[in-house]
């Protein structure tokens, strides 16, 4: 009996051996030839290889970043297409990769890296993440990637702003709002969506940055727009209590409205560290510079009885594509006396290029 029991617990173990010979080998070449892959999609985005990018990613991508907010394969080509900016490069390479294979199905996770030079420092960032890749006709691509951020990096810091990246989603240049406040954002092109930049600012309030732009071949920015979702953090005493003065209507609200100059280094050298530094930093990282002098048009309103959130839309144009420039059109310039007009006529393009839906808070 001993024996018999013994040859069917041979002859099963012999069974089950050779039927995993064939599929750890095939299950090997995937996870090597995904991991391939893994590296040249990474090379794609550092070198804004769009013919690669396009090769790799599938037509039904979806990338879910660590503040909620999405985005798909058409977004990831339009950025790609931006001129790169050569003198701050990034760089992206992953560590403590793991593969789960599951036939025609690949799955890495594990840690990427980004590096670049903010003001002459390098930065280094890091997030956790998870790729599957799925096998089509013989054809290894990237359907969906999702990421999570390092514990010790911004998200992770509970102070951080329950409000912040909740219920937000972009399709297209329609930005929607599920709360704080419920609104849906319709951006006009040309502007086109470059992403989002979400950080603290003065350890006081979280900000969450949707931005737009249009520029030229070269990169140069020519008209911006921005959806800045602000809130004051868990801890911090205290809101919003601006009064509305100027204010302008845009949907079923009032605005406080302001219109004149902007210079993001100006703005940064007097205020570092908040929202204009982290804008041109992400900008520049997408191969789009904004030296030049703007109007811009500010609208903001509290958007909770509680006063603790805010919502502030900006539309920028460069100054050099109106053929004007600051210094004739500040006082004592040799065009000051068009001034108002001027600001009277950006002010209406402003309003014409975005429209609100507003839905109940």
């Amino acid at each position: 009996m001993r024996d018999s029991v013994a040859s069917i617990f041979l002859t099963v173990i012999m069974v089950f051996s050779v039927g995993q010979i064939p599929q750890t080998n095939e299950s090997n070449a995937a996870e090597q030839e995904v991991r391939k892959l893994e590296r040249a999609w990474l090379d794609a985005y550092e070198q804004h290889d769009s013919k690669a990018m396009n090769a790799i990613v599938a037509e039904d991508f979806v990338i879910t970043f660590p503040d909620g907010t999405r985005q798909t394969k058409p977004q990831i080509m339009d950025s790609i297409k931006r001129p790169r900016n050569p003198a701050n490069p990034l760089k992206f390479y992953t560590e403590d990769v793991q593969a789960r294979v599951y036939g025609d199905t690949v799955i890495l996770i594990g840690r990427v890296v980004t590096e670049y030079s903010r003001d002459g420092k390098p930065v280094k960032e890091q997030s956790r993440y998870t790729d599957t890749y799925v096998r089509r006709n013989g054809r290894w691509q990237v359907v969906a990637s999702h990421l999570s951020n390092v514990a010790g990096q911004q998200n992770q810091n509970s102070s951080v702003s329950p409000n912040s990246g909740s219920g937000r989603s972009l399709s297209k240049n329609k930005l929607i709002s599920l709360k704080n406040p419920t609104i849906i954002i319709d951006v006009n092109e040309p502007l086109r969506n470059i992403g989002i930049v979400n950080f603290p600012l003065k350890k006081v309030a979280q900000v969450e940055r949707y931005i737009f732009a249009h520029s030229d071949a070269s990169g140069r920015v020519q008209r911006l727009f921005i959806a800045q979702f602000e809130s004051i953090l868990p801890g911090i005493k205290g809101g919003y209590t601006f009064q509305v003065e100027n204010a302008t209507r845009i949907g079923n609200h009032d605005y406080q409205t302001n219109v004149g100059f902007f210079n993001f280094a100006q703005t940064i050298a007097a205020n570092p560290g908040a929202e204009a530094e982290q804008t041109r930093t992400f900008l520049n990282n997408n191969g789009l510079q904004v030296d030049d002098d703007f109007l811009v048009a500010r609208y903001a309103r509290v958007t909770s009885e509680d006063k603790r959130h805010e919502l502030i839309l900006f539309y920028l144009e460069n100054l050099r594509d109106l053929g004007l420039t600051r210094a004739e059109l500040e006082q004592g310039g040799s065009r000051a006396s068009e001034t108002e007009k001027v600001f009277a006529e950006f002010a209406v393009r402003a309003r014409q290029s975005f429209k609100v839906i507003d839905g109940k808070s």
